[in-house]
């Protein structure tokens, strides 16, 4: 196989999926511990029917995976300013072949269909919609308005949650209060995703909330949304969400001290591997995954740009 022929799977920007993996696991773990009993998940699962958590969570990769490359194909400028190693961007691959795989895989969540599952193929045309149309798409741009990325990164992430947790169970407030401290932490990494690319923003005309209200101001918001996660979890009795949002809340709080680029991208990376690491427990095959993942992309950028990356080396 030519190395180049991988360019169709890393357009899809793998890594994007374990923030998609851990939250939806979560929502089904939560689930677990926090739904119904064994007679009402039985009645629960005769309503909507019997399917495979690991075949949800492969047809919503398969979605977000559309949703990615949509994403980059409206950012080609940005992604260029900013110089990112986006494959589309680069010239890489042909805007016309990334449109055709998009579609292919915005395809998937048709799947779902077949099982009945169409409370499940609601909720991923939902997330499709926020997170790829209306947050890339003409004329929407939410992704380009401060407040507009706020509310498309909240309903999005709330919506991932609510795959995991409806696979066996369904909608209510007992969800939504379950769900608030991991929503709490995804906003609080969203907004210190912002900081990196304030001055590329600024040139393609992006008015994100760190453009918009400076570097400052975000910081302290993102310091104080996962201090948030940490009560929410707290009052929730969630272990899981509880011990990783503690544990990063003081890389958050040195990235505020320093307002330095490169502890706020520490920041982010140990909140999502912390997160990542309490979802193993549960699901240990999880940890292989990741551990694949993580090194496939390593030598695959490293052969195909002779870039390190991903890297979990503290920022100097």
């Amino acid at each position: 196989m030519k190395l180049k022929t991988l360019d169709y799977f890393f357009v899809l920007r793998p890594t994007l999926f374990f923030p998609v993996w851990t939250v939806s696991l979560a929502g089904f773990w939560a689930q677990e511990r926090f739904g119904p009993q064994a007679k009402e998940s039985a009645r629960m699962t005769a309503e909507h029917g019997d399917i495979s958590p690991i075949l949800v969570i492969a047809i919503l990769t398969l979605m977000m995976g559309s949703v990615f490359i949509l994403n980059q194909l409206f950012d080609v400028e940005t992604d260029k300013i900013n110089d990112k190693l986006y494959l589309i961007a680069s010239g890489a691959i042909p805007k016309q072949a990334a449109h055709l795989e998009m579609i292919l895989l915005m395809l998937s969540p048709i799947l779902l269909l077949f099982f009945g599952r169409y409370d499940l193929f609601a909720i991923m045309v939902l997330i499709y919609l926020v997170t790829g149309y209306l947050y890339s798409g003409n004329p929407f741009h939410l992704k380009n308005r401060p407040y507009g990325g706020i509310f498309a990164n909240l309903v999005g992430g709330l919506l991932i949650f609510t795959v995991g947790w409806n696979i066996s169970g369904e909608i209510n407030t007992n969800l939504l209060f379950h769900a608030l401290p991991y929503i709490s932490g995804f906003l609080a990494v969203y907004f210190f995703t912002t900081i990196p690319d304030v001055g590329g923003d600024l040139l393609a005309g992006k008015i994100t909330i760190a453009v918009k209200h400076g570097v400052k101001p975000v910081l302290i918001a993102g310091t104080i949304l996962m201090v948030v996660a940490v009560a929410l979890a707290a009052v929730a009795e969630d272990i899981v969400v509880l011990l990783p949002t503690a544990l990063s809340v003081p890389f958050f709080v040195v990235s505020l001290k320093t307002k330095s680029v490169k502890r706020v991208l520490e920041a982010n990376k140990y909140a999502t591997l912390f997160l990542s690491l309490m979802i193993c427990y549960r699901f240990p095959l999880y940890l292989l995954i990741i551990i694949f993942i993580y090194f496939f992309c390593k030598w695959y950028y490293k052969k195909r740009f002779q870039v390190n990356y991903p890297s979990l080396k503290p920022c100097q």
